[in-house]
C-alpha cells in the first residue's frame, strides 16, 4: 500500500539498505549522490477518439455492463476513448469537475495504467447528493456495482480507489462532509480484505462504516 519505486520496494520488503539493494537489483555497488527532486510531469488527458465504439463494445460486450449507463458515464465526460490506443479512458475530477487523474484500460488486453502526473488523491467517482459513499478498488468494480443495485444509485456517491491507496478517500472524505454512511467493498480477496480493515481504521468514529462483499472475488 506504500507508493515508490523499484529500489524503495526492494528496500522495504527484503529490509535491505539503499547499496545492497542496488546489488540485488543490477549486481553493481551504488553511490548515492544528493539532488533535487526530479518536478512533478504535468498531467494531461489523453487525446479523444473521435467515437467511443469500441469502448462501449468492451465494456457492454465483455464486461457486461449495461449500455446505458456506460453512455451516461460517457456524456458526463467521466469515461472516453483514447485516439492512439483505443483504450478506455476514466477520469478523476476535483469537486470543481477539473480533470485531475485518469487511468486507462486495454480493451483488447489487460492493459492497465494510470496517466502520467495523475493526482492519485482524486479518484475516479460519481458525487450524489446522499449521505452513503461506496468504494471500490478499480473503475470498473464500480461500474458493476451499480449495474447490481440500480435503484437509486444517482442519490449516492461511487469512489475508486484505482488500487488500495487511501488517498482519494481521505479526500474525498474532506470535500463531502454530509457522508454518513461508509460502504468498503474492494475485492474479495487478503489485499481486498487488508485494505478494507486498514481504510475503516481511518475514517472518523462519528461515521457508520459497512464491509460490502461481492460473492465472488470482485463486483464485475
Amino acid at each position: 500500500s506504500k507508493g515508490g519505486y523499484p529500489i524503495d520496494f526492494v528496500m522495504e520488503f527484503y529490509n535491505k539498505t539503499f547499496p545492497e539493494a542496488m546489488r540485488m537489483l543490477i549486481g553493481e555497488e551504488a553511490i548515492e549522490i544528493a539532488t533535487e527532486p526530479a518536478p512533478k510531469a504535468e498531467f494531461r488527458l489523453p487525446p479523444r477518439c473521435g467515437s467511443n465504439d469500441r469502448i462501449i463494445k468492451y465494456l457492454t460486450e465483455e464486461r457486461k455492463l449495461p449500455k446505458d449507463l456506460v453512455e451516461e458515464f460517457i456524456a458526463s465526460g467521466l469515461i472516453y476513448e483514447d485516439a492512439k490506443h483505443h483504450n478506455v479512458v476514466f477520469v478523476g475530477k476535483d469537486s470543481n469537475g477539473i480533470p485531475r487523474y485518469a487511468h486507462c484500460r486495454g480493451t483488447a488486453n489487460k492493459f492497465r495504467m494510470d496517466v502520467t502526473g495523475s493526482d492519485k488523491s482524486y479518484g475516479f467517482c460519481y458525487r450524489g447528493k446522499g449521505s452513503e459513499l461506496y468504494v471500490f478498488e478499480a473503475p470498473i468494480d464500480l461500474l458493476s456495482h451499480i449495474a447490481l443495485y440500480p435503484a437509486g444509485w444517482r442519490e449516492h456517491s461511487y469512489l475508486s480507489l484505482g488500487g488500495v491507496s487511501p488517498k482519494a478517500l481521505e479526500r474525498f472524505l474532506s470535500e463531502c462532509q454530509d457522508i454518513e454512511s461508509i460502504y468498503i467493498a474492494t475485492d474479495n480477496d487478503q489485499a481486498g480484505n487488508n485494505a478494507a480493515e486498514k481504510l475503516a481504521e481511518l475514517i472518523s468514529k462519528e461515521k457508520a462504516v459497512y464491509r460490502f462483499l461481492p460473492q465472488a472475488k470482485d463486483w464485475n
